[in-house]
């Protein structure tokens, strides 16, 4: 037991006190899923909307890392920015091609390779709500106030019922790796672990060195994956309400971040008492895109040390709406890397058929492991079919707001909150944690595995009692 201290999205509304609409916008989700397989990809090239050479380089060595390597990289007129000797990779800043090329001839290097800037989160706009005070945090949240009757996502995995039913997730931390937290909010306060860091490399954000420096969620993103799993149950309910959340800081405030950062925050948290982390974002590219095949294989390592730290990883599985199984020639990152859980959405429409299949979510076995509530607001529908969650008051002009969003972004937060009230209860292995993830969910869809649901919609209660122990 550790011990506590300190996608993009596809609409988003915001509430005030009491929960009256104060503003809504949208930020579309392309048209997905409506039963039948999809006709192939067409999520945004790798290699051309979706990205942008980064300032830096990812190093990757063979073996132990040498110990001069930062002086090795300062005479060739760079700089060590991240330094993970636990998966033997080094990411650089200020080389020149013609340094890094260089440094990929000294003994001992695997491979030098351009890092990449991702647009892994769309900017999206956030509006002004009003504020709410509450008393102190609740493990049983049935009595959240206020917005609890919006809350249908936590109903239909059986939330609610395994809140008196479990530890809630005791002692459970869980590193939510995104753009930052509001630990003010009071649905968080409190919750935040002292382990909590940015990773962003120096000039990487476009809102400056404060972003950079500080766990502050500018963007609202981070808040409100946040707040699903895990809350105090005042303005709302929460997965796992007593698990720590640990904010890593690897996207800046337009949700843009490198793959460097991205796998240096995977390695932080697992070295730092992460028992799950969860990344609510990603990019769908093809596989032989310029630069990608390196920097999947530098993510693969750091996924895989993770696991092998004991630390279940976790992550939205995208909102291109393709099938995955479809075209083996693309793939989406950081969800398809070694040893990851990858989490579609489900959506009501109107407040009915709970279990749809989200319009924006990707599916197929190949890429999709479970799915979970994501929220949607199609024909038909209404505000409500949306999830509900904490906005950062670094964006949304005042404390204590709360908003509307549709995402697998918001779906992910959901399994991993699951994780850790199994792990709360029954402590194991990643493989073990995911074996009662799976085996816990609904079957939905056709009987078994299939193509849509892939292995189920997740359950929190059934993951508790799931066939095989738990």
């Amino acid at each position: 037991m550790r011990n506590a201290r300190f996608s993009r999205l596809a609409h988003l509304a915001l509430l005030g006190l009491g929960g009256s609409l104060v503003a809504a916008c949208a930020d579309e989700a392309p048209v997905g899923p409506t039963g039948d397989p999809d006709p192939g990809p067409s999520g945004p090239a790798f290699s051309q909307a979706a990205t942008s050479p980064g300032g830096g380089h990812v190093v990757a060595v063979k073996g132990r890392l040498a110990a001069d390597f930062e002086q090795t990289v300062e005479a060739l007129g760079g700089s060590v920015v991240h330094s993970l000797p636990g998966i033997g990779v080094v990411v650089t800043a200020g080389l020149t091609d013609a340094d890094a090329a260089r440094l990929a001839s000294e003994p001992g290097v695997a491979s030098v390779d351009r890092d990449m800037m991702v647009q892994w989160i769309p900017a999206g706009e956030t509006l002004q709500g009003g504020r709410l005070e509450g008393p102190m945090s609740e493990s049983d949240q049935s009595s959240a106030q206020f917005f609890l009757p919006y809350q249908w996502n936590l109903r239909q995995i059986d939330a609610d019922d395994a809140w008196t039913r479990s530890a809630q997730g005791a002692g459970v931390v869980v590193a939510v790796l995104d753009t930052g937290v509001d630990p003010f909010h009071i649905d968080l306060d409190g919750k935040i672990d002292g382990a909590s860091t940015s990773m962003l490399s120096p000039g990487s954000s476009p809102c400056g060195s404060f972003d950079e420096t500080t766990i502050y969620d500018l963007a609202f993103h981070g808040t409100f994956v946040s707040a699903l799993v895990s809350s105090n149950g005042l303005g709302m309910a929460s997965v796992a309400p007593d698990a720590t959340l640990m904010g890593v800081k690897v996207l800046s405030c337009d949700g843009t971040g490198s793959f460097g950062d991205i796998i240096a925050g995977i390695v932080y948290a697992a070295d730092h008492g992460a028992d799950v982390i969860t990344m609510s974002f990603g990019v769908y590219f093809p596989k032989n895109a310029i630069g990608g095949g390196p920097l999947v294989a530098v993510m693969n390592r750091a996924a895989n040390y993770a696991n092998q730290r004991g630390v279940l990883v976790v992550a939205s599985a995208g909102n291109e709406g393709v099938d995955l199984d479809r075209d083996r020639n693309f793939t989406h990152l950081p969800s398809m890397a070694a040893n990851v859980v990858s989490v579609g959405a489900t959506a009501p429409v109107g407040q009915a058929d709970f279990d749809a299949l989200a319009s924006y979510t990707n599916h197929g076995v190949s890429g999709v492991t479970v799915m979970a509530p994501g929220g949607d607001l199609v024909a038909g529908g209404v505000l409500e079919d949306l999830v509900l969650s904490a906005c950062s008051s670094f964006v949304c002009g005042a404390p204590n707001v709360y908003g509307f969003g549709g995402g697998t972004s918001f779906a992910a937060p959901h399994a991993a909150g699951t994780a850790a009230v199994i792990i709360g209860d029954n402590w194991g292995s990643p493989s073990q944690t995911e074996h009662c993830l799976i085996k816990g969910a609904d079957d939905l869809g056709k009987k078994g595995t299939d193509n849509l649901y892939s292995k189920g919609r997740i359950n929190v209660l059934g993951a508790l009692s799931a066939p095989g122990g738990c």
